[in-house]
């Protein structure tokens, strides 16, 4: 520090505290819009699929809220990364290109159906998940709306005889 000028000491006795304050906020921003709560509430195009999740199976039983399936789990770059894309391109799409709809992108796909691979992987390892198949081409009304056909009347598998 005895080699640093004035004019350095000044500029490192502001900047630091200011980038520490400005670290604190992106924290408790990440951590905020993180929420079930958040994306439910902010977003007025996720209204009803929020009100939807407090009756699906997920969210009573288990308490998976949107970043459980929304979000990577696996690599925090990317999850930080994917956020700021996602938020941006939801923000602006919602603002200046309606109707107010939002698309899954081949990177949200992929997000989803690992998710749905990471927690249910004892389930999963019965099935042949190699066949392009994604999870929620077949599960898509769960937990947002009500699916076409109800789990419950889905066959699970085929009786042997």
């Amino acid at each position: 520090m005895k080699n640093l000028t004035s004019k350095t000491k000044k500029r490192l006795l502001i900047g630091l505290p200011l980038l520490v304050i400005a670290g604190i906020f992106l924290f408790m921003q990440y951590e905020r819009t993180s929420t079930t709560h958040y994306c439910g509430t902010t977003c007025h195009i996720m209204k009803i699929p929020y009100e939807a999740s407090f009756h699906s199976v997920h969210r009573e039983t288990n308490g998976v809220g949107c970043k459980d399936c929304h979000i990577p789990h696996d690599n925090i770059l990317e999850q930080i990364a994917y956020k700021g894309y996602s938020g941006a391109r939801d923000y602006y799409k919602n603002t200046f290109a309606p109707p107010d709809v939002l698309h899954t992108k081949e990177w949200s796909e992929k997000i989803l159906q690992r998710n749905c691979l990471r927690c249910h992987a004892t389930l999963v390892a019965r099935i042949n998940t190699s066949d392009g198949l994604q999870c929620f081409e077949c599960h898509r009304g769960e937990p947002h709306d009500t699916p076409i056909q109800p789990f419950s009347s889905q066959a699970v598998h085929t009786p042997i005889r």
